[in-house]
Protein backbone atom coordinates (compact mmCIF):
# COMPACT_ATOMS: atom_id res chain seq x y z
CA UNK A 1 0.00 0.00 0.00
CA UNK A 2 1.34 3.42 -0.98
CA UNK A 3 0.26 6.62 0.71
CA UNK A 4 -0.12 10.17 -0.57
CA UNK A 5 -0.24 13.33 1.51
CA UNK A 6 -1.50 16.54 -0.08
CA UNK A 7 -1.62 19.99 1.48
CA UNK A 8 -3.67 22.58 -0.37
CA UNK A 9 -3.20 26.19 0.71
CA UNK A 10 -6.81 27.26 0.30
CA UNK A 11 -9.20 28.31 3.09
CA UNK A 12 -12.21 27.12 1.04
CA UNK A 13 -11.95 23.43 1.95
CA UNK A 14 -13.91 21.26 -0.54
CA UNK A 15 -15.04 24.39 -2.43
CA UNK A 16 -11.44 25.04 -3.47
CA UNK A 17 -10.70 24.56 -7.17
CA UNK A 18 -7.21 23.36 -6.25
CA UNK A 19 -8.73 20.76 -3.94
CA UNK A 20 -11.17 19.68 -6.68
CA UNK A 21 -8.35 19.26 -9.19
CA UNK A 22 -6.23 17.34 -6.70
CA UNK A 23 -9.13 15.01 -5.92
CA UNK A 24 -9.51 14.28 -9.64
CA UNK A 25 -5.90 13.07 -9.55
CA UNK A 26 -6.45 11.00 -6.42
CA UNK A 27 -9.64 9.43 -7.75
CA UNK A 28 -7.85 8.38 -10.93
CA UNK A 29 -4.99 6.84 -8.96
CA UNK A 30 -7.46 4.87 -6.86
CA UNK A 31 -9.11 3.63 -10.05
CA UNK A 32 -5.69 2.46 -11.23
CA UNK A 33 -4.83 0.84 -7.90
CA UNK A 34 -7.24 0.28 -5.03
CA UNK A 35 -4.36 -0.03 -2.55
CA UNK A 36 -3.42 3.65 -2.95
CA UNK A 37 -4.53 5.74 0.01
CA UNK A 38 -4.47 9.52 0.20
CA UNK A 39 -5.14 12.31 2.66
CA UNK A 40 -5.90 15.69 1.13
CA UNK A 41 -6.03 18.56 3.61
CA UNK A 42 -6.61 22.22 2.94
CA UNK A 43 -5.72 25.27 4.99
CA UNK A 44 -9.41 25.43 5.86
CA UNK A 45 -9.29 21.99 7.48
CA UNK A 46 -6.43 22.74 9.88
CA UNK A 47 -5.11 25.40 12.23
CA UNK A 48 -1.59 26.61 11.43
CA UNK A 49 -0.19 29.66 13.22
CA UNK A 50 2.22 32.17 11.73
CA UNK A 51 5.94 31.58 12.22
CA UNK A 52 7.13 34.03 14.90
CA UNK A 53 10.76 34.10 13.76
CA UNK A 54 12.01 32.86 17.15
CA UNK A 55 14.70 30.59 15.55
CA UNK A 56 14.09 27.86 18.12
CA UNK A 57 13.62 25.30 15.32
CA UNK A 58 17.16 25.99 14.11
CA UNK A 59 18.81 26.48 17.47
CA UNK A 60 17.09 23.88 19.65
CA UNK A 61 15.58 21.52 17.09
CA UNK A 62 11.84 21.97 17.65
CA UNK A 63 9.07 24.47 16.98
CA UNK A 64 7.21 25.51 20.14
CA UNK A 65 4.09 26.15 18.07
CA UNK A 66 3.84 22.54 16.88
CA UNK A 67 2.02 21.54 20.07
CA UNK A 68 -0.30 24.55 19.97
CA UNK A 69 -1.69 24.00 16.47
CA UNK A 70 -1.88 21.26 13.84
CA UNK A 71 1.56 21.71 12.30
CA UNK A 72 3.18 18.98 14.37
CA UNK A 73 0.61 16.48 13.07
CA UNK A 74 1.08 17.69 9.49
CA UNK A 75 4.84 17.22 9.79
CA UNK A 76 4.37 13.68 11.08
CA UNK A 77 2.09 12.88 8.16
CA UNK A 78 4.72 14.13 5.71
CA UNK A 79 7.41 12.03 7.34
CA UNK A 80 5.28 8.89 7.11
CA UNK A 81 3.88 9.25 3.59
CA UNK A 82 5.33 7.95 0.32
CA UNK A 83 4.34 10.85 -1.94
CA UNK A 84 3.99 14.59 -1.25
CA UNK A 85 1.69 17.06 -3.00
CA UNK A 86 1.85 20.81 -2.41
CA UNK A 87 -0.94 22.80 -4.03
CA UNK A 88 -2.17 26.38 -3.96
CA UNK A 89 -4.49 28.72 -5.78
CA UNK A 90 -2.88 31.84 -7.20
CA UNK A 91 -3.37 34.75 -4.83
CA UNK A 92 -1.90 38.01 -6.15
CA UNK A 93 0.58 36.32 -8.46
CA UNK A 94 1.92 33.82 -5.93
CA UNK A 95 0.76 31.20 -3.40
CA UNK A 96 -2.00 32.03 -0.95
CA UNK A 97 -1.13 33.59 2.39
CA UNK A 98 -2.28 30.40 4.09
CA UNK A 99 0.12 28.35 1.96
CA UNK A 100 2.97 30.72 2.73
CA UNK A 101 2.28 30.35 6.45
CA UNK A 102 2.50 26.56 6.11
CA UNK A 103 5.72 26.82 4.11
CA UNK A 104 7.26 29.23 6.65
CA UNK A 105 6.71 26.70 9.43
CA UNK A 106 8.98 24.25 7.60
CA UNK A 107 11.98 26.60 7.81
CA UNK A 108 14.38 24.26 9.60
CA UNK A 109 13.32 21.31 7.47
CA UNK A 110 14.67 23.03 4.35
CA UNK A 111 18.10 23.31 5.95
CA UNK A 112 17.96 19.64 6.90
CA UNK A 113 16.64 18.28 3.58
CA UNK A 114 14.23 16.49 5.90
CA UNK A 115 12.08 14.69 3.30
CA UNK A 116 14.93 13.52 1.08
CA UNK A 117 14.15 10.69 -1.29
CA UNK A 118 10.41 11.22 -1.54
CA UNK A 119 8.77 11.98 -4.90
CA UNK A 120 6.24 14.78 -5.12
CA UNK A 121 4.32 17.18 -7.32
CA UNK A 122 2.81 20.66 -7.37
CA UNK A 123 -0.77 21.69 -8.15
CA UNK A 124 -1.97 25.18 -9.04
CA UNK A 125 -5.19 26.88 -10.13
CA UNK A 126 -5.89 30.43 -11.19
CA UNK A 127 -8.50 32.62 -12.84
CA UNK A 128 -5.81 34.29 -14.93
CA UNK A 129 -2.03 34.47 -14.52
CA UNK A 130 0.51 33.47 -11.87
CA UNK A 131 0.51 29.73 -12.47
CA UNK A 132 4.25 29.50 -13.18
CA UNK A 133 5.07 31.53 -10.09
CA UNK A 134 3.15 29.11 -7.86
CA UNK A 135 4.71 26.02 -9.44
CA UNK A 136 8.17 27.54 -9.23
CA UNK A 137 7.90 28.46 -5.55
CA UNK A 138 6.32 25.19 -4.47
CA UNK A 139 8.77 23.16 -6.56
CA UNK A 140 11.77 25.05 -5.22
CA UNK A 141 10.73 24.47 -1.61
CA UNK A 142 9.90 20.82 -2.22
CA UNK A 143 13.43 20.53 -3.59
CA UNK A 144 14.84 22.19 -0.49
CA UNK A 145 13.02 19.55 1.55
CA UNK A 146 14.69 16.89 -0.59
CA UNK A 147 11.48 16.02 -2.46
CA UNK A 148 11.91 15.43 -6.20
CA UNK A 149 9.09 17.06 -8.19
CA UNK A 150 8.07 14.48 -10.79
CA UNK A 151 4.90 16.15 -12.13
CA UNK A 152 2.86 19.34 -12.13
CA UNK A 153 -0.89 19.81 -12.49
CA UNK A 154 -2.89 22.95 -13.21
CA UNK A 155 -6.18 24.32 -14.48
CA UNK A 156 -8.24 27.52 -14.53
CA UNK A 157 -11.24 28.38 -12.40
CA UNK A 158 -13.04 31.67 -11.90
CA UNK A 159 -15.11 31.19 -8.75
CA UNK A 160 -15.03 28.70 -5.86
CA UNK A 161 -15.94 25.18 -6.99
CA UNK A 162 -16.12 26.41 -10.59
CA UNK A 163 -13.56 25.11 -13.07
CA UNK A 164 -13.37 26.74 -16.48
CA UNK A 165 -13.33 23.36 -18.27
CA UNK A 166 -14.04 20.33 -16.07
CA UNK A 167 -13.34 17.83 -18.84
CA UNK A 168 -9.95 19.34 -19.62
CA UNK A 169 -9.10 19.52 -15.92
CA UNK A 170 -9.94 15.85 -15.48
CA UNK A 171 -7.87 14.96 -18.54
CA UNK A 172 -4.89 16.83 -17.09
CA UNK A 173 -5.37 15.09 -13.74
CA UNK A 174 -5.46 11.67 -15.41
CA UNK A 175 -2.30 12.46 -17.38
CA UNK A 176 -0.54 13.47 -14.16
CA UNK A 177 -1.75 10.28 -12.47
CA UNK A 178 -0.16 8.19 -15.24
CA UNK A 179 3.10 10.07 -14.72
CA UNK A 180 3.33 9.63 -10.94
CA UNK A 181 1.90 6.12 -10.63
CA UNK A 182 5.24 4.39 -11.42
CA UNK A 183 6.71 6.16 -8.39
CA UNK A 184 3.97 4.71 -6.21
CA UNK A 185 4.53 1.18 -7.48
CA UNK A 186 8.29 1.40 -7.18
CA UNK A 187 8.79 0.96 -10.91
CA UNK A 188 10.55 4.34 -10.85
CA UNK A 189 12.83 5.64 -8.13
CA UNK A 190 13.75 9.21 -7.29
CA UNK A 191 16.93 10.19 -9.10
CA UNK A 192 19.18 13.19 -8.68
CA UNK A 193 19.36 16.09 -11.10
CA UNK A 194 21.26 19.42 -11.19
CA UNK A 195 18.54 21.26 -9.26
CA UNK A 196 18.47 18.67 -6.46
CA UNK A 197 22.26 18.70 -6.29
CA UNK A 198 22.27 22.49 -6.00
CA UNK A 199 19.72 22.32 -3.17
CA UNK A 200 21.77 19.71 -1.32
CA UNK A 201 24.99 21.68 -1.71
CA UNK A 202 23.37 24.91 -0.54
CA UNK A 203 21.69 23.38 2.50
CA UNK A 204 24.80 21.49 3.58
CA UNK A 205 26.87 24.64 3.28
CA UNK A 206 24.29 26.61 5.25
CA UNK A 207 24.27 24.06 8.07
CA UNK A 208 28.06 23.67 8.22
CA UNK A 209 29.04 27.33 7.91
CA UNK A 210 26.17 28.37 10.18
CA UNK A 211 26.96 25.80 12.85
CA UNK A 212 27.46 28.46 15.54
CA UNK A 213 24.10 30.15 14.83
CA UNK A 214 22.07 27.14 13.67
CA UNK A 215 23.29 24.34 15.97
CA UNK A 216 20.15 22.20 15.59
CA UNK A 217 20.57 22.11 11.81
CA UNK A 218 24.19 21.01 12.14
CA UNK A 219 23.26 18.44 14.80
CA UNK A 220 20.70 16.91 12.43
CA UNK A 221 23.25 16.50 9.65
CA UNK A 222 25.75 15.02 12.12
CA UNK A 223 23.28 12.64 13.80
CA UNK A 224 22.06 11.27 10.48
CA UNK A 225 25.52 10.72 9.03
CA UNK A 226 25.06 13.33 6.30
CA UNK A 227 28.13 15.49 6.90
CA UNK A 228 30.33 13.07 5.00
CA UNK A 229 28.06 13.08 1.96
CA UNK A 230 28.99 15.26 -0.98
CA UNK A 231 25.86 15.01 -3.11
CA UNK A 232 22.14 14.38 -3.17
CA UNK A 233 22.88 11.23 -5.17
CA UNK A 234 24.98 9.95 -2.26
CA UNK A 235 22.15 10.76 0.13
CA UNK A 236 19.69 8.78 -1.99
CA UNK A 237 22.08 5.83 -1.98
CA UNK A 238 22.41 6.07 1.80
CA UNK A 239 18.63 6.13 2.24
CA UNK A 240 18.27 3.00 0.12
CA UNK A 241 21.02 1.12 1.96
CA UNK A 242 19.61 -1.21 4.67
CA UNK A 243 20.84 -0.42 8.17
Amino acid sequence: MKTIFAYIGSPLKERSNTYTLTMMLIERLKEMDSTVTAEVLTAGHVNVHYCTGCWICMTRGFCPLDKRDDMGKLKEKMLQTDFIIFGSPVYTYTVSGQMKTFLDRLAAWYHQVRLAGKPGMTVATTAGSGMDQVHNLLGMLLGALGVKTVATLETHGYFPKTLKDTAEARKAAHTAAEKIYPYLTGEKQVESDPEMEECFKMMKQKSVLGREWLPADYAYWEKNGMLGLNSYAELLKKLLTPI
